[in-house]
């Protein structure tokens, strides 16, 4: 009886075996094209985490992220390269950007020029006159609505009853804008005439634009001939600096009407009462001061 049941479990381990061996078998060989395909694989390691004498840098499997070699030029603005030699030095990076390449139109030569383009609107030698002409317009307009602004909040209702006419302000003489409303109150008269001078100024700008093009002759973006008083200069070193300081008065401008018409929309209050030390006497903008320190308290 012992024989027989001996014989059994080995006649039973001996008919399993080919079918582990089999599998074993499989297994294996999974396991193995597996690794073959790993090894296919490019192996990337962006947080330096391998060794330097890892196996897997030495056989050369570890790859960048980047292949630099697609890039027409490489440049460090920041200097954060170590080795320099891959590094364009000719490329010449924004003045006002410098983690920027300078836009191809913008080569220092016209006045404000500071390679400041992060949109690319001058991407060709029209849309860079084109944009010059629409920014001198724009800062001029600016500069004469920073200056009008205040003079407005503090002279509309004097000169306004002066003449017998209602004050064109609003609440807390705040002067009539998008934001702080009462354009409805400003005649249509006013808009009709202001739309008529400014169709007739860019139907002359365009003529003389138009006529110096087809003379052959060079044209400053903005001028009009408009100089009764001669502050242009004579020399071209006088006029450059008339015309850098054209343009950087009127950004300037441009970022303070700006901030005019905002900062009375959120605090419901004038220009001139906000700051009154820059549009009152001092007498009066001390005691202003104080009132509204007294009522802070």
């Amino acid at each position: 009886m012992k024989f027989t049941i001996a014989l059994t479990l080995i006649s039973s381990a001996y008919a399993f075996s080919p079918s582990l061996n089999a599998h074993s078998t499989k297994v294996s060989t999974k396991i193995h094209s597996s690794n073959a395909v790993d090894q296919d694989k490019p192996l990337r390691d962006p947080f330096g985490l391998y060794p330097k004498d890892a196996l897997e840098r030495k056989s050369g499997l570890l790859q960048p992220l980047e292949d630099v070699s697609t890039y027409a030029t490489i440049t460090d603005p920041m200097n954060l390269y170590t080795d320099k030699s891959d590094i364009d030095e000719n490329v010449k990076m924004s003045v006002s950007l410098p983690f920027l390449k300078r836009p191809e139109m913008l080569d220092g030569t016209l006045p404000g020029d500071r390679g400041f383009d992060p949109l690319n609107f001058s991407s060709d030698k029209n849309s860079l006159e084109w944009y010059r002409n629409a920014e001198i317009k724009h800062g001029r307009l600016a500069m004469l609505a920073a200056a009008g602004w205040p003079l407005a909040e503090l002279l509309d209702k004097k000169l306004a009853y002066a003449v017998h006419l209602k004050p064109l302000l609003v609440f807390q003489d705040r002067v009539p804008s998008v934001l702080n409303g009462g354009l409805s109150r400003i005649s249509p008269i006013y808009w009709v005439a202001v739309l008529g001078v400014a169709t007739m100024i860019e139907a002359y700008n365009a003529f003389e634009t138009n006529e110096a093009k087809q003379n052959g002759e060079e044209l400053i973006p903005g001028d009009l001939g408009f100089d009764p008083l001669g502050l242009f200069g004579k020399t071209d070193e006088d006029k450059k600096f008339k015309l850098e300081a054209e343009i950087f008065n009127g950004r300037l401008g441009m970022l303070a009407i700006t901030g005019f018409a905002i900062q009375e929309w959120v605090t419901q209050n004038a220009v001139i009462n906000e700051f009154p030390i820059f549009f009152k006497p001092i007498n009066v903008a001390l005691e202003q001061l104080a009132d509204a320190s007294g009522n802070m308290i």
